[in-house]
């Protein structure tokens, strides 16, 4: 969803082009300075930040007040507030973008323009940010030696040095780790299914949640392979590809990855299971580097499928409206199955 930009979102603008970054050149300080930003567009989609993009000059990144989708009034704790966490994650993209990744990423233009309230604890952020050319691949296709590609970027940063270590967060950052109250819960999904579903489950339903939560947590603390940069969410808009002629067909080139802000240390193959929601399971073999990384990238995909089915538990329970249960089990079933298969 998009709009047209708020005047209160213009003035965050011109207030962080006042304190533009030293290393900023004089030439892209004046085109972004003298750019009409009233005609950008607002996108509402990110789960932490807004962002008001000015396609070919820059995008200004704004903090949430509460999560995308909470209830009116509701708003952040500080230890999860997005604009506490924005200047780290800024600083992440600064030393990203300085490690040689073979793609783009949205540096920080600015310093973080940062709201308090009386106590100084921050409400709101902002932080003009460069722009990524690009759009999203088709789904469901794509070349699996460009797709290993990016995996194999991401593998070979330095996921100690300083400034990328820094800015990291845990790997369960957006749903939480996988803690015995959430596994129990969830193995008891059964009771929050109407009759007509209740019998899709496998038979061992808590066992399989059991093992599946066990091993991604033993993976995002000693990761197989070693730590590799973990991007947290390889799909969609967060990754802007460019259409090239090559003869009859189209070739995607990589221009940029967006949305850092899930980035932690952790176990390649997440990586490889986000590339293949987007581009197709059917690929994942072929995108990942060993059949052990392939087979653990299921066992991921799996996990993300558990955390699709908390989620609807917890929305049933908290609003009272039941989930299209049936349509939502027959996409993420057949994952939990495979993921079960490969442990």
């Amino acid at each position: 969803m998009t709009s047209s930009p708020a005047a209160s979102e213009l003035e965050l603008v011109t207030e962080a082009l006042r304190r533009l970054l030293p290393e900023v050149t004089d030439d892209v300080a004046a085109r972004l300075r003298t750019a009409d930003w009233s005609a950008g567009h607002v996108v509402e989609s990110g789960q932490f930040h807004r962002v008001l993009v000015l396609d070919g000059v820059g995008v200004l990144r704004m903090t949430r007040p509460s999560e995308a989708g909470a209830p009116v009034g509701a708003a952040w704790t500080l230890e999860d507030s997005p604009a506490a966490h924005l200047p780290r994650r800024m600083a992440l993209l600064e030393a990203l973008a300085d490690a040689g990744l073979p793609f783009a990423v949205p540096r920080p233009l600015s310093a973080v323009v940062r709201q308090d309230d009386d106590a100084g604890r921050p409400l709101a952020a902002a932080v003009v940010q460069a722009f990524v050319p690009g759009q999203p691949h088709p789904p469901h296709e794509g070349d699996p030696t460009v797709l290993r590609g990016i995996v194999d970027a991401l593998d070979a940063v330095d996921v100690t040095a300083p400034g990328v270590s820094a800015g990291l967060g845990p790997a369960f950052a957006f749903r939480g780790p996988w803690t015995a109250e959430r596994v129990e819960r969830l193995g008891r999904l059964r009771e929050s299914l109407p009759a007509e579903h209740a019998g899709a489950l496998p038979a061992d339903w808590a066992g399989v949640v059991e093992r599946i939560a066990a091993a991604v947590t033993a993976w995002a603390a000693a990761p197989p392979d070693g730590p590799a940069l973990v991007h947290g969410d390889l799909a969609g808009h967060n990754m802007h590809w460019v259409p090239a002629p090559d003869g009859a067909d189209v070739r995607w080139e990589l221009s940029g990855i967006l949305d850092w802000d899930l980035a932690h240390a952790g176990d390649a193959a997440r990586n490889v299971a986000y590339l293949g929601i987007w581009h197709g399971e059917g690929r994942i073999e072929a995108i990942a580097r060993t059949p052990a990384e392939a087979r653990r990238a299921r066992v991921w995909l799996g996990a993300a499928a558990l955390d699709s089915l908390d989620d609807a538990a917890a929305r049933q329970e908290i609003t009272g409206r039941v989930p299209r249960w049936g349509r939502l089990l027959r996409k993420v079933l057949p994952r939990i199955e495979r993921a079960s298969a490969a442990l």
